[in-house]
């Protein structure tokens, strides 16, 4: 699908034309700021719940009430001086797992003078439906339009996303370039991993900001609480510490064209934030609905690394090595736990084996985590028994797989890439884990590092292969996957001087594995990156402050989601690159190492002399050791940071002793026992036997209509863990928890009687479980009552007879009343229902249908009076429709097929369900004594 085109050039949105447009635009404009006396443009909160959200793919990303979100409700307005929106320039479905943005936006909101909001990238469907209707681009929490913001801080976690960047900028309604804004524009900043080349975002950008953002965060709002009107802003954050100000730092351009700091330019140097422990770690983790791809707690408990891997641009970037206690690991654990109700938690670094007392930190949190029935993952391991060993310590029922990422299959390259390891280690992991019951190995390599040739390329298949062969030696149906990314020489890494190979290069290189593994029968799966990715990733990286020019020209040809496979349209940057003037050989070039660089105004602490002799120690193929286990490598960061790495060196000696003498206890028995035949999955203690069962009758209104019947039920659950209801779970290798529905809500209904059955292992108060849940819920769910029934009793499904709701029909025709007589009076109700393919068969062309007859189903259907309405008040031109459907062996009526038959758009109908019945059983007996209180059927209307 192609992006759609840009409408406009740096004023904002064209104005739209059809009556529509107009309209919702206009509602949009009515709606002022929630923040008093600030600028915006529009409220979009009743527009997008009117008018958008039932148009797009997934609704879910744009409804910002998830659980410990700071929303309205949780702010007082009247406080609030500053606010800042952070915008993570891709889809919710990535940006929510995004560990930095949670960080900062805890230490925002927890001063009652700021509110921090946030943004995502809009998906291309929300995108033209803003465009369409002239209406701008907003925060999730407020619906407020970006205007409305001192400042809209962006994430920079890959070049690939730098025109979702621009595209963000252009849908707030600012010029995209600075040089263009005017006085009352938010002032844009950027931080985060792929920060540390600026220059081709200087354009774009009012600053940067270097390094670990927990303090600095703060500063520049408190500078925005007392430093009015953009320029003095911008000479104040010029003044500030880790801060660059593109339009208050002197530029020189070379007669090449080339755009770069001047020689002796002043040197903006990184901020560190000094102690873990003390630093502020979102415990009130945001909860989202909309699966992700990432669906966890990632809790940090280590930041940096002194590995040295010469192509590691964070590794770098991030020294020196901070580590969280276990004492701390521990408490923010249980506490984001108890506030989030995840079902994992992922110990995030950029080498979490190098913690200095890591068998203790794991088997700690392992112990915490499995009597609540959360996994823990390890997503960075090192190439070694040690790893296995690791992995074997949070593994749970099943070993699917395990990760590892050797980066080079020769020891010639691994020297040059200082990641040495012999291929019989890495072998004999592999056996390890094999061995252990993991099912397959994945395996992480690159092509196209410095000095390679194809023995190279064919020792990556080679040693794949040999790894397959470990594994098939303990399970015949053992795999491998092998992932293969193309080299790309990144700013302050040792390798930054290196060429980087051209797209036909690394297609050949990628056919060379293709062919071997054709020849496996399957057992590897060959992955491969798109080789255009990292090519464009290439052009933008190392670029100077003309990169912009080549950003923007692909932004405005149509360019978005470069980084999706199924979005990437290498033909608009072919053209972008004629349009900016790029010239690709000139920008993957091998610099020289004598070369001013574009980045050389910013210090990350490290000296640029000692890149130089590590690139040189590189291509001599010398291995250098951590230094934390070996003699200080003078990098540069002892000279400016003395005590830091000083901390680093005794913390590190100081667990060594510690470490080597841990003796595991026995695992949690959640995990299980060892199997005693090999190969096979840990053997689980059986599931507690149920003791009790309750129906809840639960209900899902306002915005939260909007999520599909799975991101609902996934909410639901996580509410109650959020209490720790004792649940059940089923047997197996996936256990689940033991709750059913009595039906899946149709998107965009409403409900005030819905049913949740939960069968529990420990008896509780059903009052008292309600009132808990009551208080825990997301935004929009209600939980009115629970009853208990007999552990034999029916399912609730299977007891369904049927439901009665209420239609409110916007804009009612006006022989609305006439089409109802006249469907009532029809003997029969023919509607066409597509069957679903049976398993295992493929679709061919548009699915098959059925004729169905609604007549049986259909109840009753009439206008409302008084008590169809219930005391509801109407809007003007709104009828509402009483109707009562019915079960009819096994299959019921949707009510968007009876509002098709009545000739309205399902758009123009919003759906209220007033309650589910029930033949026999589950929940009959307690039906009559749960009646909604009137107060829930006017929030209702007012919403």
């Amino acid at each position: 699908m192609q992006p759609p085109p840009i409408s406009s050039a740096d004023d904002g949105r064209a104005a739209a034309a059809s009556p529509r447009s107009a309209q919702v635009r206009a509602a949009a404009s009515g709606q002022a700021p929630l923040v008093p006396g600030r600028p915006a443009r529009m409220n979009l909160r009743a527009v997008l719940d009117q008018h958008l959200l039932s148009r797009v793919e997934k609704p879910s990303r744009y409804l910002g009430s998830e659980v410990n979100a700071v929303t309205p409700d949780k702010r007082d307005l009247r406080e609030v001086r500053v606010r800042i929106a952070l915008a993570f320039p891709d889809l919710y479905d990535i940006g929510l797992g995004n560990l930095g943005l949670h960080i900062l936006y805890a230490v925002l909101n927890q001063r009652p003078w700021a509110w921090c909001e946030r943004v995502y990238a809009p998906g291309l469907d929300m995108e033209r439906l803003l465009r369409e209707d002239g209406l701008p681009l907003f925060a999730l929490e407020s619906k407020d339009s970006l205007d409305a913001f001192d400042g809209i801080g962006f994430t920079l976690q890959s070049e690939l996303t730098f025109t979702n960047i621009l595209n963000i900028i252009d849908l707030a309604g600012m010029p995209v370039r600075t040089a263009h804004r005017r006085e009352h524009d938010p002032l844009t900043f950027a931080g985060g991993p792929a920060v540390f080349n600026p220059e081709p975002l200087a354009p774009f950008m009012d600053f940067f900001v270097f390094g670990d953002g927990e303090d600095i965060i703060v500063e520049i709002a408190e500078l925005f609480d007392k430093v009015k009107g953009r320029e003095a802003r911008l000479d104040a954050l010029s003044q500030m510490p880790g801060v660059y100000v593109p339009a208050r730092f002197p530029m020189e351009q070379l007669e090449d064209g080339r755009i770069l700091p001047p020689v002796d330019a002043p040197k903006i140097q990184k901020r560190i934030a000094r102690s873990l422990d003390g630093a502020t770690f979102p415990v009130e983790y945001i909860v989202p609905f909309t699966r992700q791809v990432h669906d966890r707690i990632s809790l940090e408990v280590l930041r940096g690394c002194t590995q040295g891997c010469r192509f590691c641009q964070a590794g770098m970037t991030t020294r020196p090595v901070r580590e969280r206690s276990i004492e701390n690991i521990s408490d923010l654990m249980r506490r984001t736990l108890d506030a989030t109700g995840y079902e994992e938690v992922s110990l995030v670094s950029l080498s979490t084996c190098d913690y200095s007392q890591v068998k203790k930190m794991v088997d700690t949190v392992v112990r915490q985590a499995a009597p609540e029935r959360v996994s823990v993952s390890l997503p960075s391991l090192r190439l070694d028994s040690f790893s296995v060993e690791l992995a074997d310590m949070v593994a749970g029922i099943r070993r699917t797989g395990l990760t590892v990422a050797p980066e080079a299959a020769s020891p010639r390259l691994r020297a040059l890439i200082n990641k040495w390891i012999p291929d019989e280690d890495l072998l004999d992991m592999a056996d390890k884990a094999f061995g252990l019951g993991w099912e397959h190995v994945k395996l992480y390599f690159m092509i196209g590092l410095p000095t390679e040739r194809e023995d190279d390329v064919q020792a990556i298949a080679d040693l794949t292969l040999r790894t397959l062969a470990a594994g098939r030696r303990h399970n015949k149906r053992a795999q491998v996957n092998t992932g293969v990314s193309t080299f790309v020489p990144k700013p302050f890494t040792p390798l930054q001087w290196a060429a980087q190979i051209s797209v036909e290069e690394t297609e050949r290189r990628q056919a060379i594995l293709s062919e071997r593994f054709r020849r496996s029968g399957g057992a590897v799966k060959f992955g491969r990156h798109n080789p255009y990715e990292t090519w464009l990733e290439g052009l933008v990286s190392r670029a100077d402050r003309r990169g912009g020019d080549l950003i923007e020209a692909a932004w405005r040809l149509g360019a978005r989601f470069d980084a999706w496979d199924e979005h990437l349209d290498i033909g608009i940057w072919r053209e972008a690159i004629v349009q900016a003037g790029t010239d690709v050989d000139f920008e993957l070039r091998e610099r020289k190492v004598d070369e001013r660089l574009p980045w050389d105004h910013i210090d990350i602490l490290i000296k640029k002399e000692w890149f130089v002799e590590d690139w040189q120690r590189a291509m001599q193929l010398q291995h250098a050791q951590d230094c934390r286990h070996s003699k200080c490598h003078r990098c540069g960061v002892i000279d400016q940071e003395r005590d830091l790495c000083a901390h680093m060196l005794r913390n590190s000696i100081a667990g060594r002793k510690p470490e080597a003498e841990f003796v595991r206890p026995p695992p949690p028995p959640e995990l299980g026992q060892r199997n005693p035949e090999p190969g096979q999955p840990p053997v689980r203690p059986p599931e507690p036997p149920a003791v009790q069962r309750l129906v809840l009758r639960i209900g899902v209104i306002g915005e939260a209509r909007h999520l599909a019947h799975l991101e609902a039920m996934n909410a639901w659950i996580r509410s109650l863990r959020r209490v720790r209801t004792p649940l059940c779970y089923t047997e197996g290798f996936h256990p689940h928890p033991r709750v059913a529905f009595s039906g899946a809500r149709p998107l965009a209904e409403e409900t005030l009687g819905d049913y949740m059955d939960i069968l529990l292992h420990q008896r509780l108060n059903p009052a008292e479980l309600v009132a808990q849940l009551q208080a825990t819920v997301p935004t929009g769910f209600r939980v009115f009552s629970a009853i208990e029934v007999p552990l034999s009793a029916p399912s609730l499904m299977s007891t369904v007879a049927g439901a009665d709701y209420l239609f409110f029909v916007s804009e009612a025709p006006a022989d609305l009343g006439a089409r109802v007589d006249a469907l009532v009076a029809q003997e029969q109700i023919l509607v066409q229902r597509d069957l679903k393919p049976k398993p295992g068969q493929r679709r061919r062309g548009p699915p098959a249908q059925r004729t169905i007859d609604l007549r049986p189903n259909v109840r009753s259907l009439r206008r409302g009076g008084s008590s169809a309405a219930v005391g509801l008040p109407r809007l003007p031109g709104e009828e509402v429709l009483e109707v009562s459907l019915d079960t009819v062996g096994g299959r019921g009526c949707r009510p968007s097929e009876l509002i098709e038959v009545l000739g309205l758009e399902v758009a123009q109908v919003r759906v209220l369900r007033l309650d589910t019945r029930f033949s026999t059983g589950v929940a009959s007996a307690g039906q009559q004594d749960e009646a909604v209180d009137e107060d829930e059927l006017f929030a209702v209307a007012e919403a």
